[in-house]
């Protein structure tokens, strides 16, 4: 158990061995967030700038109404859980109470809030206020008069046929109609039927949704798609409860399985979008708790939910008590998107979801019991996303094989299409570099063709624009030991240099000085920093012709290790450049994250088929077949968007 946070209160290393976590740490974690927010707060209180400096003064704002409604927003949400499972506590809920129902009443009084019109931002906000509005219905709505009650309302139906993103954006409008449903203003069965309707035909297996039309998977499953049904099937009341019923079994199967994308230091897979939202990966956990789904016991969730928390906070998250766009303390501008904001990490508050258990509920009282990983390897697939997780018990790093997730149809983002993510490193952005993957020079990497994983690997089958030419790229991968070897087939690639890369280390900013170095020969790469080693090696290429016996292509190779100053970080990609390459070559190389040395296996007795290769890996046969599943379903279009 590591050292707790000045701020934090004492660690308890009975109950929480592992953590030293206690109910009292998340209050205090809070806490911290919701200081802050006031140190920021304007307009009564209704919104939130956390564009501006504390102690400014309170007309004084610097970000724009829609940041400041985001801050308001988020912040709500965390002090409606707080309140929630403490409604009548000592601990300071009383004047949180006080604070946001006057923060409401003020916003509908002076008509702060900006209107919810189409594709708005302002909507996600709303949906946040209206979960927090349900979940303190006996304290902050109940002390609000029926005048703005009314307003509250009358604002969230404006939302009722505006037009919004076709993904998870779906469930924010169905959140407000099914609130104001609930409360008779309005009937709101079609929007919300509609919505679901519309997620249902997203899940794909084991409790996965793909967040819109294709195959884009990612934490959102956590922090969208298993949080927004239950509570608007709470609000919809007993007609919806077939509907919970299916929610709760795809959220017993999603769990089942995501537990494993958390180290165990309880980081979470450095993969997908809207990462600046940290914590918010532990609210499926909560949610099974608070839905009664048993899949993790009450000691289990405990460890892991506190685990996640306490990685953030040991990180410097929490520092100053406001969220950086970033991941830990410091701001990465590289990871975040376009539609993040000053106020938008505090989404982190759906992580936060168990304060609104009580306080002696078996989850708050139970002793940790410790992760599978810190028990034991884990190996898993996952066949709705086509990953398969592998975790390792020596060196408690969690590594994701990616053969299916790919992110928006018209971006060939490195949050998404690379074959590999891991909790102990974060990919390289930018088009000069590509991690974890093989490649031809300057190409872009379109959707997976097709995909297959299984419990020793999997493959994937994609189209690359190499500077207008098509090239076809086969991929299949299995785990060999400590490492992960690739075959790759690729097609139409006459003249191109090609690249073969691994995992991207992090040279922190803020130490600089911390033990790194870098070696690379011809066929190999190499980057250590820390107790960490990325390293990957060309372990040969031949002739695509189906033989018993194929040729070996001579290929010139040059190992480099490409250093990417990211913000205040540098990152160490190791790769072995590759070319010019003939029309059609197999390819193989080997890459390996470990807190020890990588070193090169032999390939030897290739035998090369139409739909797999057949090769010796230091002395043990192994076939690596390309994917033959059915095809993907053509998704070359824009994100769309719908009118719910």
């Amino acid at each position: 158990m590591s050292t707790t946070a000045a701020w934090m209160p004492p660690a308890d290393p009975i109950a929480a061995a592992h953590t030293g976590y206690t109910r009292a740490h998340w209050v205090t974690a809070a806490d911290r967030i919701l200081d802050a927010a006031r140190q920021r707060s304007t307009h009564g209180g209704a919104m939130v700038d956390f564009a501006a400096r504390p102690g400014m003064a309170a007309d004084a704002t610097t970000g724009s109404p829609l940041d400041r409604l985001e801050g308001f927003a988020r912040t709500f949400l965390l002090a409606a859980l707080r309140i929630a499972g403490d409604p009548a506590g000592a601990g300071g809920t009383p004047q949180l109470i006080e604070h946001y129902a006057e923060a409401v009443r003020h916003a509908v009084a002076t008509r702060v809030w900006p209107s919810l019109t189409d594709h708005s931002q302002a909507t996600v906000e709303a949906a946040s206020i209206a979960i927090a509005l349900h979940l303190t219905r006996d304290t902050v709505w109940a002390a609000l008069d029926s005048a703005t009650r009314e307003g509250v309302h009358a604002w969230f139906a404006q939302a009722r046929g505006t037009w919004c993103a076709d993904n998870n954006h779906v469930l924010l409008g169905a959140t407000l109609a099914a609130f104001t449903h609930a409360d008779g203003f309005a009937d709101g069965r079609d929007t919300v039927e509609n919505a679901l309707d519309r997620m249902d035909d997203w899940h794909r297996a084991d409790g996965w949704y793909t967040d819109g039309d294709g195959r884009r998977f990612d934490h959102y499953n956590a922090f969208a798609f298993h949080w927004y049904p239950f509570f608007i099937d709470e609000l919809m009341g007993a007609g919806f409860a077939d509907r919970r019923a299916l929610h709760r079994a795809r959220l017993a199967a999603f769990v089942d399985g995501y537990q494993h994308l958390f180290d165990a230091r309880c980081a979470p897979v450095f993969q997908g979008r809207s990462l600046i939202y940290r914590w918010a990966t532990a609210a499926p956990f909560w949610m099974a708790r608070r839905e009664g789904v048993d899949v993790l016991d009450a000691a289990r969730t405990r460890r892991l939910t506190s685990g996640i928390l306490k990685h953030f906070v040991d990180g410097g998250s929490l520092d100053t008590g406001a969220l950086s766009l970033g991941w830990q303390r410091r701001p990465i501008p590289s990871m975040v998107q376009s539609y993040s904001g000053p106020g938008s990490p505090y989404w982190a508050a759906k992580g936060f979801l168990g304060l609104a258990l009580p306080a002696d509920d078996a989850v708050w009282t139970t002793a940790e019991s410790p992760l599978q990983i810190e028990r034991e390897d884990v190996r898993r697939v996952l066949d709705g996303p086509r990953w398969l997780i592998d975790a390792r018990r020596d060196d408690g790093i969690v590594r994701l094989h990616n053969f299916g997730s790919d992110g928006h149809p018209r971006r060939d983002d490195p949050l998404y299409r690379r074959l590999q993510f891991t909790s102990a490193t974060r990919p390289v952005t930018g088009d000069a570099v590509r991690d974890s993957d093989i490649t031809i020079e300057g190409a872009v990497h379109r959707p997976a063709l097709r995909a297959s994983v299984g419990a020793r690997g999997g493959a994937v089958t994609r189209a690359l624009d190499a500077g207008g030419r098509h090239v076809l790229s086969e991929v299949a991968t299995k785990i060999v030991g400590s490492s992960v070897v690739h075959v790759a087939r690729l097609s139409g690639c006459v003249g191109l240099s090609g690249r073969v890369s691994g995992a991207a280390l992090v040279v922190d900013g803020d130490a600089p000085d911390a033990g790194h170095t870098t070696s690379h020969a011809a066929r190999s790469a190499r980057a250590h920093c820390g107790d960490l080693v990325s390293a990957v090696h060309l372990l040969g290429a031949w002739a695509a012709s189906p033989s018993s016996e194929p040729a070996a292509v001579p290929l010139t190779s040059d190992g480099v290790v490409e250093q990417v100053v990211d913000g205040a970080d540098t990152l160490l990609c190791p790769a072995v450049r590759l070319g010019p390459l003939p029309a059609e070559a197999i390819v193989v190389w080997q890459t390996g994250l470990s807190r020890a040395s990588v070193p090169a296996l032999d390939v030897e007795d290739v035998v090369v088929h139409d739909d797999h290769v057949a090769l010796s890996i230091d002395g043990q046969r192994g076939v690596f077949r390309w994917s033959l599943s059915e095809p993907f379903p053509a998704d070359a279009e824009a994100q769309r968007i719908r009118r719910p």
